[in-house]
């Protein structure tokens, strides 16, 4: 869920006074040494694959460098072999093999074996261990999980499965040593010593509270479309102030950083760092979530007008900082079934919006409440979103602030009216999106939502092998969401990067950005190199 949950990240706008980039004049690195800050969160709770959290998203950035699982997404977003040098499916799809490559080894030497990746699969699915991410993999519908030689690892599925080769491609599906975890179960991935991995990095210096070290895996072999790394050095800071972040940009201690939704505007109005910006948006969508049936919000009408009362243009501009992308569409742009004109019915119409209140015959003794977590960003949304209600419908929408274990457990138990809420893509699949957000029995469906058609007609497409199959039956799915309006889709995010002139990709392109990173470049660090400046 990619550090949505229930809090999503600040977008309150902010002067924040800094020196303009020909102010200072920026250091110069060393050759092929980069330095970026890939822990925006600070210090992580643990680097362990089978202990990733949704709350720590930037985790995945440094397991991606240190381990490589079965497949990788290439720039378009499609799994590649990568510890596998291919795998087979069953013509049922119920059967996938992967097939590892006889070179795969780890940095200290020892060869991946299949039983690793058992192991680690099978430590991942573990229930006492509470993974997050586990649940994508038990809504797979995995069997199980065998070796069955040093190279041939097999999974087992109760049904086809189509985005299957996405879970493979997740950094929580990497291999993990027994030996390693046997000798120190609640340490090994907090000591550089022990956090061995078969990826192109490794971690070769770890000051908690302040930096991690990457250099080259001295046993990692190029293979496919996957480089030996050419960085020989990577220093990733751990500041969680996008302020500090910018500030060493400027200062010559970073070669690119993600500006912070507050610091968008400075950059844009600096000629020096406008032309090093690069914009680009995630795979995230951000929404008003509603209870469905709460109330007024059980009348399908009710949800639909105040979808149409709402001004995303402005709402962009004002909270957004003008480069996130209005949408009435559950999907995001660049996620496969992105379907631009959906939803155009549920646009900004403010008379259309009171016809439909007036059909419904809203009681207005019995107001909405819009509940948010303590804090002057997450204020500053609520009373924007209540007054856009208020001059567009005439509505009076309560607000309701409360402490952050408060609401999480409110929104949690489905105990709320209205809130801000959304959704980033775990891989770039549909999917991921559909059927645990929005299915009856949805591992994440807080909006007690429930639609039995559209669970049908997901399950027809989470087990349909060819991808334009299923694509035609998530858009009949979406369609059916778009008419039920179980949540308000409002914009899809937009990201501003800076970027040193001298960061390139090996190839002689631009840094490698996907919207799927984790943070900008983070899949593709092995393919990034630092020009001679």
């Amino acid at each position: 869920m990619r550090a949505i949950a229930w809090l999503a990240l600040s977008v309150v706008a902010t002067v924040v006074l800094l020196p303009t980039a020909g102010q200072v004049a920026a250091q110069q690195p060393q050759s092929q040494e980069a330095r970026v800050n890939l822990l925006t969160q600070g210090e992580p709770d643990s680097l362990d694959p089978a202990r990733a959290s949704f709350a720590f998203a930037s985790e995945g950035a440094i397991v991606r460098q240190v381990f490589e699982p079965l497949l990788r997404l290439d720039e378009q977003l499609t799994p590649q072999p990568a510890a596998a040098e291919s795998y087979d499916v069953s013509p049922d799809g119920r059967l996938v093999t992967f097939h590892l490559r006889p070179d795969g080894r780890w940095s200290d030497g020892q060869p991946v074996t299949a039983a690793q990746f058992e192991f680690a699969w099978q430590r991942l699915l573990d229930p006492s261990r509470k993974s997050d991410y586990a649940a994508f993999f038990v809504s797979a519908g995995i069997d199980s999980v065998q070796t069955l030689d040093d190279l041939t690892f097999q999974v087992r599925l109760k049904q086809s499965f189509g985005p299957f080769p996405d879970l493979a491609a997740l950094w929580v599906a990497v291999p993990v040593r027994p030996d390693i975890i046997a000798a120190n179960p609640d340490g090994w991935a907090h000591d550089t010593t022990t956090y061995i991995g078969n990826g192109p990095f490794v971690a070769s210096e770890w000051v908690h509270q302040d930096h991690i070290t990457l250099t080259p895996s001295p046993t990692y072999a190029a293979h496919g479309g996957w480089p030996k790394a050419t960085l020989s050095r990577l220093t990733v800071s751990m500041v969680s102030s996008g302020e500090a972040d910018l500030a060493a940009f400027i200062s010559g201690e970073r070669d690119w950083v993600q500006v912070a939704d507050a610091d968008v505007n400075q950059v844009l109005n600096d000629a020096t760092l406008a032309a090093q910006a690069r914009q680009y948006n995630e795979l995230t969508t951000f929404w008003v979530q509603l209870n469905n049936t709460r109330g007024a919000l059980g009348n399908v009408t009710v949800r639909r007008a105040l979808s149409k009362g709402l001004d995303r243009t402005a709402l962009v501009r004002d909270l957004a900082t003008g480069i996130s992308v209005p949408t009435t569409s559950i999907l995001p742009r660049g996620m496969p079934g992105y379907q631009a004109s959906l939803g155009r019915e549920l646009e900004f119409d403010p008379a259309g919006a009171r016809s439909l209140l007036a059909q419904a015959a809203l009681d207005s003794s019995h107001p909405l409440t819009f509940s948010y977590p303590r804090g002057q960003a997450f204020q500053r949304r609520a009373e924007y979103l209540q007054a856009q209600w208020k001059q567009n419908l005439g509505l009076d929408i309560q607000l309701a602030t409360m402490e952050t274990r408060a609401y999480q457990q409110a929104i949690s138990e489905k105990n709320y009216d209205l809130a801000f809420g959304g959704w980033g893509a775990d891989y770039p699949d549909p999917q991921d999106w559909f059927g645990t957000l929005f299915s009856c029995a949805g591992v994440f469906n807080v909006y007690n939502y429930c639609n039995p058609t559209f669970d049908q007609m997901v399950a027809r497409a989470d087990t349909a092998t060819a991808l334009d199959d299923r694509l035609q039956q998530y858009a009949q799915a979406q369609t059916i969401l778009m008419q039920d309006v179980p949540v308000v889709p409002l914009f899809m995010r937009g990201r501003l990067v800076l970027i040193k002139p001298w960061v390139r990709s090996v190839d002689g392109g631009p840094l490698p950005i996907t919207a799927q990173d984790d943070y900008p470049g983070s899949l593709f660090l092995d393919k990034a190199q630092i020009l001679p400046h």
